[in-house]
Parts: C-alpha cells; structure tokens; sequence
C-alpha cells in the first residue's frame, strides 16, 4: 500500500467506523487513539522519505496527468503532515486524559475530530486546485460543528461571522478553480506551473493570483481577514483547541507557500511580493496590539495566532532560500509552542474553571510544573534566545535588511517586543500572586499534562536541533523555489526540460 493514502485514508475510515459504533464512546475513543497514532508513525516514515530528496506520487483512478486525483510528497508536504500529526497526536491525549466532557463525546467527537485531521492531511498532500477546494470543504465542516461541542458556547452573531466569512472564502475558491481551468485547462499545480509560464504575464494572471491570495488568505487569517478568528477560538472545547489552533490558519499558510513560491511564480517579482509584505507587516502588528488589549488567556493567545502569521508571510514575501527558510522554520517552531500554550490555556481553565485575568492568580505554588511550561512556551513565542522562536525570526531580520525592507523588520522586532509584553501579562496575573477567594483549584487526573510535557520537550528539541532543522528548510525552500522536482513526480522528465527552458526564457 502507498503509504501517502494512509494520512488521509485511516482519519476519513476511522470517522466512518467511529460514526458505525456511535453508541459506544469507548470504542469510538480506542478507533481514534488507534488511528492518530498510526498517522504519526506513517508521518515520520513519510519525512524520511521526503528528506532523502524523492518525491514519491500517489495516482487514483488511473486518470491523465493533468486529472483525476493526485497526491505527491515534497519536503514541505511530508513535514507539514508530520507537524499535523503530532499535534493530532498530543490533543488526542491531552482530550483521553480529562478535557474532553462526556456530553462533548457524546456530540460525535471522535469522527468529527478524525474527519478533521484527515482533512488537513488531504490539503498538504493533494497536488491540484479541484481536490484541495474538497479537502477544504471536508475541513470547514467538520470544524464548524466542533466549534459547537459545546452547547450554547456561540452566540448567534459570532457564529454568522464564523461560517459566513469562511464560506465567502469557499465560494471565492471554487469561482478561482472554475476561472483558472477556463483560462488554462488544467487544476494539477504542476500543470498549471507550465501554463502560466506558457502565458504572456497579464491582468488576467495576477487577477486570479489575487483572488485565491484573498482565499487563502482568509483561511491563513491575515490582515485584513482575520475577524472570524479571535472572537470564535476562545470558545471552542478545550479537548480541540490546541490542534484548531496549531493547525487550521497553517493551512492557509502552506497554500500560500505552495502557490506563490510555484503556480504564480512568474507574478511573484512584480505585483504580489510587495503586496504579500505590506500583508505581513500589518498582520504583525494589529495581532500583537489585539492581544495587548485582551483580558482572557485564550482570547490572547488567540490574536497572537494572527501577530505569528504575519511572520511566515514575512517569509514568503521575501521569495528568497533564506526567507523561505526563515518561514518554514518559524512554521514548524509556531505549531509546536501554540499549541503547548493552547494545552496550557485549557489546563489553565480545567484546574480553576475561569479563563479572566483578572479573577485568576497564585498557579505558581498550586502549579509549578504549569507554570514552569508556560514560561518555556510564552519566552520561546516571543522569540527570545536561544529557544525555537529565536532562529526563524533572526533569519527574517538578517534576509529582511538584506533586501532593504528596514520597515518590517522593524515592525517584527517590534511584534516581538510586544507579544513578550502581552505573555508577561499573563504570567503576573495567572501564575503570580495569590489567588482570588472566587477561584476554586478543581481536582483532575494528572493525564493532562502529560501532553503539555511531551510538546515543550519538543519546542526545546527544536532550539537544539535548529542547525539541522535549518538547514533542513534551506533545502524545503530551494526545493520549493526551484519546482523541478516536484514537476518530474506529477508530469515525468520531459516536462522537467520544458520548464527549465520557460525559466531560461524568463530569466533572459
């Protein structure tokens, strides 16, 4: 069996078999546990693959090339599945030991949360527009009636907001897939890479380069499309959060890498890097003020998945092998700690029942290993060294001056400063001092931490490991940039020479 179907095959049966057994949780929870941890084994044996420079192909269906679906694995695709999976993985545990509610369980969560991961899995691996508008449909519902695990969490207007922005956002898609087969009779991204270099650069093309920017865009929650995120994030289950929250705008993210460092290459010098940084800049800095101006744990964390986007654009706007590095990398470090600091926001709400600053305090004597955690978590965010968050935004710093992009670096520098401002708020008003009278020390099962452990530990492994991880996204960026590969897996050899001769052309 070729082992790129299993990610996105095991969830979606998995969620069939869970939704069969319906009137057994307890199966259902041993389906899931099962089928998450076959995911993170076939994801490592994937990165493997993938980082000794092959780029294997999955066709179903016996279709053309350029038809039909196809799944193909680079470096990017095989480290994206690996990061999904391992926060599929802590989440899972992190809900089995204590998070998850009976009445949540009860809501079908178990195959929602299967159909969701292989939903994901199915948009980094998919390999043309057509399959990833259904990965992202797939995705979109099963997120939306886990934002609704909890009854009555969502007020009416916050819930409009929610479906009504993403499904404007599924609209647009499906009117970009439709206009770019018009214009180019092809969906397959490699296809589409030769097409568009085959085009005279036009309106056109930068028309419907913008439109799936807007897109993705929206999924990624940039400025200035990011109103349905803070306000819903805080109010999903704590058992889901930290992969809604690792994973789900990192979608948005890598379509983003994926079409712009590949497909609209060829506009990328002249009309939407500039566009992209300008994008970044802004999304930096009104997360990181949204969550200086928040007063609950999640609500911050929440706009500081908006400030942290804004820095793996920050990446893709440069469209360079060291700015693209720099994101990539700044990807794999964001992941990991959000959704430590989300384990911890849910800890933090199951042990004490409040989420509010300002009726919480003293979890430094009740909670030193928490607090311990979130400290790791909160420093390695704000990107001070050595830990992960340092390495990917030093490498914006060094390729942003290079470039003379003074502005952003400055803004980034700046968002940093700032989001170390916003994490010291909630270590004085959480972890420090007493706690107030009102607040009650709920006994749980220590199951819980457990996860949150296993994540800092790897956020460190990360900032031991950041010369190898580094160079690692160096070759994920030149791969990316370069895109032979990737055409010789999905079109063969001869296609390989007709688009080193367009980049000829193009260069001279």
């Amino acid at each position: 069996m070729n082992l790129l179907a299993v990610p996105v095959a095991a969830p979606l049966a998995g969620a069939a078999l869970c939704l069969f057994l319906s009137g057994s949780t307890r199966r259902a929870r041993w389906i899931s546990g099962a089928v998450t941890h076959l995911m993170f084994v076939c994801a490592v044996q994937l990165v493997l693959v993938a980082v000794r420079g092959e780029v294997p192909v999955l066709r179903i269906g016996g279709w053309p090339q350029s038809f039909g679906i196809v799944f193909v694995l680079d470096r990017l695709s095989a480290l994206m599945v690996l990061l999904a999976t391992t926060t599929q993985t802590a989440t899972w545990w992190f809900a089995w030991g204590g998070a998850l509610r009976r009445e949540e369980e009860r809501n079908f969560f178990h195959p929602l949360f299967l159909m969701l991961c292989g939903a994901v899995n199915w948009t980094f691996l998919t390999a043309d527009l057509f399959n990833l508008f259904v990965a992202f449909e797939i995705l979109l519902i099963s997120s939306y009636v886990l934002l609704c695990l909890k009854p009555g969490s969502f007020s009416s207007r916050e819930a409009t907001r929610f479906v009504a922005l993403n499904a404007l956002g599924g609209t647009l898609f499906l009117v970009g897939a439709g206009l770019t087969y018009g214009r180019y009779g092809s969906l397959n991204f490699a296809d589409l890479a030769l097409r568009v270099r085959l085009d005279d650069p036009s309106w056109g093309t930068a028309a419907l380069g913008t439109l799936f920017l807007i897109v993705f865009g929206l999924k990624a929650a940039v400025f200035p499309l990011f109103y349905w995120l803070p306000d819903a994030y805080p109010r999903v289950s704590p058992a889901v959060l930290p992969f809604f929250a690792g994973l789900l705008t990192k979608v948005g993210v890598y379509c983003l890498y994926r079409v712009f460092t590949f497909v609209f290459r060829i506009e990328s010098d002249t009309w939407f890097s500039p566009l992209i940084l300008g994008i970044a800049g802004a999304t930096m800095i009104v997360g990181v003020l949204g969550a200086l101006s928040r007063w609950t744990v999640r609500n911050i964390l929440s706009f500081h998945i908006i400030s942290q986007i804004g820095y793996m654009i920050f990446g893709l706007g440069l469209l360079s092998p060291l700015g693209l590095a720099s994101g990539i990398f700044y990807i794999l470090h964001h992941i990991l700690v959000k959704s430590t600091l989300f384990l911890i926001g849910g800890q933090i709400l199951l042990r004490t029942g409040v989420d509010d600053l300002r009726n919480l305090g003293g979890l430094a004597r009740s909670q030193p290993l928490l607090s311990a955690l979130f400290l790791a978590a909160a420093f390695s965010l704000a990107g001070v060294p050595p830990l992960s968050g340092f390495y990917g935004k030093f490498g914006l710093v060094i390729e942003g001056l290079a470039q003379g992009h003074v502005v952003y670096v400055i803004l980034s520098i700046l968002t940093s400063l700032l989001t170390l401002a916003s994490m010291l708020k909630i270590w004085t008003y959480v972890f420090w001092g007493t706690p107030p009278d009102s607040v009650e020390n709920h006994s749980g099962s220590n199951a819980t931490l457990v996860p949150i452990v296993c994540m800092t530990i790897l956020s460190l492994a990360v900032a031991l490991a950041s010369g190898p991880l580094m160079a690692l996204a160096e070759d994920t960026g030149r791969q990316l940039l370069d895109g032979t590969d990737y055409i010789r897996a999905a079109l063969g050899e001869g296609a390989v020479e007709r688009f080193a001769e367009l980049e000829s052309r193009k260069g001279s």
